[in-house]
């Protein structure tokens, strides 16, 4: 295959705030996968097998593609599993999220906020989570690290980037924020593919695109991110004293609803106990 360029980041990198943020589409995400390898419309119809007209016409979104065709494009476009997933999610309908005022007063509600005052007295960080990092359920340990989110409609991804303000949240407290950050965009990504059309993904998606950052992000990037790399404890830094500590995160199995869909997910986070604070 005719490969010039890396398929994670996108060739208009450095222009995403010149860029209108849009929601994740087929036609718009196979576009960018073509032009992020440096293929030509020509070109990458021909690889493909198909016409230039079809191919087109699958990029505008004018034209449903086939199964066929859309494998076709993983293997050829080189996809690493998080993006082909992705891919394959925006070839399916949307999926319906229920409103997360609902899953708090769900009959469960009282089994969970036990769980995660045990996880208070225990000294860890726990929180029950919709795909769109809004809390559903946290402890008062999980605010504590994550402080001013009540500000931020409880939502992980609206604190971390704080749109329309420059008061700093995360980036005082976040060693490697750059990291996270790219991380976060990569795991909203997946989520607001696979709930395009819910009314909540595109509320947040609005407000997140009044951040600079993750609108160039958002732009820029190709990656894909489905759960959390365990394996990579997160570096944080105490506020107070300015000790560095890392965190080892898990994202539980998806907790099944009265919908008997997958929509809460359990978070828990621990600091590692083989890693002593440092002082910055």
């Amino acid at each position: 295959m005719n490969r010039r360029n890396s398929p994670t980041n996108d060739p208009r990198r450095g222009r995403g705030r010149d860029v209108e943020a849009e929601l994740p589409a087929l036609g718009r995400w196979v576009r960018r996968l073509r032009e992020a390898r440096g293929l030509s419309r020509p070109e990458a119809a021909g690889l493909l097998t198909i016409s230039y007209e079809l191919l087109r016409k699958i990029e505008y979104g004018t034209t449903p593609c086939t199964l066929p065709v859309l494998e076709q494009m993983i293997t050829t476009y080189e996809l690493g599993p998080a993006q082909a997933r992705h891919t394959r999610d925006l070839a399916r309908p949307s999926v319906s999220l229920t409103p997360v005022e609902e899953l708090r007063t769900h009959h469960s509600a009282g089994e969970r906020l036990t769980k995660l005052n045990e996880l208070d007295e225990r000294g860890l960080v726990g929180a029950y989570i919709d795909p769109l990092w809004s809390l559903v359920h946290a402890n008062n340990r999980f605010r504590a690290e994550l402080p001013g989110i009540d500000r931020y409609d409880d939502n992980a991804a609206l604190w971390f980037f704080h749109p329309g303000t420059t008061t700093p949240t995360a980036e005082t407290l976040v060693v490697h924020w750059d990291t996270a950050a790219a991380y976060l965009v990569a795991s909203l990504r997946a989520a607001l593919g696979t709930h395009r059309h819910n009314p909540q993904a595109q509320t947040l998606f609005q407000k997140l695109c009044g951040s600079h950052t993750f609108t160039e992000l958002w732009n820029t990037r190709l990656e894909v991110a489905y759960g959390y790399p365990t394996d990579e404890p997160l570096e944080l830094r105490e506020p107070d004293t300015g000790n560095l500590y890392s965190v080892r995160i898990h994202l539980g199995a998806r907790v099944r609803t009265h919908l008997d869909t997958p929509e809460l997910r359990f978070f828990i986070g621990y600091r590692d106990p083989r890693d002593p604070p440092t002082q910055l």
